[in-house]
């Protein structure tokens, strides 16, 4: 009978120390993220829950984008291809998204890599075709904390 108390409360023991390092793990992460969220409000949006807004939003992606946008683009004149700086206005603004999976680079047709290079107060996306000519880059800036499509340069061909 001493041994089956003996076990109940040693057992009981390592159930309590167990509980009570998962809560100070748990109060770690959490400050962690606070922190983070903390740092975030401080120097602005986060950029990974802009895109992803962005990216889903229709009315959220005009609002963010400063229009007219500077694009630079190609243009095919007789047997050669020179580049235009263009300005895109609200009303022909065309819809785009970042979406990106791993697969895009294993893909049959129109396989591409995306690189997101991420500044303080910038960004830029980089689209870079796999043996098809895509070349493609978005630059975004963070204005009073929020961030906006800049300019792009799209020199596929």
């Amino acid at each position: 009978m001493k041994i089956k108390t003996v076990l109940f409360f040693i057992l009981s023991f390592f159930i309590y120390i167990s509980a009570v390092s998962c809560l100070q793990n748990s109060e770690k992460r959490d400050g962690a993220k606070n922190k983070q969220e903390n740092a975030d409000s401080l120097n602005g949006e986060n950029f990974t829950a802009f895109l992803e807004s962005f990216n889903k939003r229709p009315t959220f992606q005009r609002q963010r984008v400063l229009f007219p946008l500077q694009a630079t683009v190609l243009d095919p004149v007789g047997y050669e291809m020179r580049t235009v700086k263009e300005e895109i206005d609200y009303a022909d603004w065309f819809l785009l998204d970042f979406s990106y999976d791993s697969t895009y680079t294993t893909r049959q047709m129109d396989r591409y890599e995306q690189n997101i290079r991420l500044y303080e107060d910038s960004a830029l996306i980089e689209l870079r075709g796999i043996d098809n000519g895509i070349f493609a880059n978005y630059f975004f800036t963070k204005k009073d904390g929020k961030w906006f499509l800049k300019s792009f340069t799209d020199v596929s061909y």
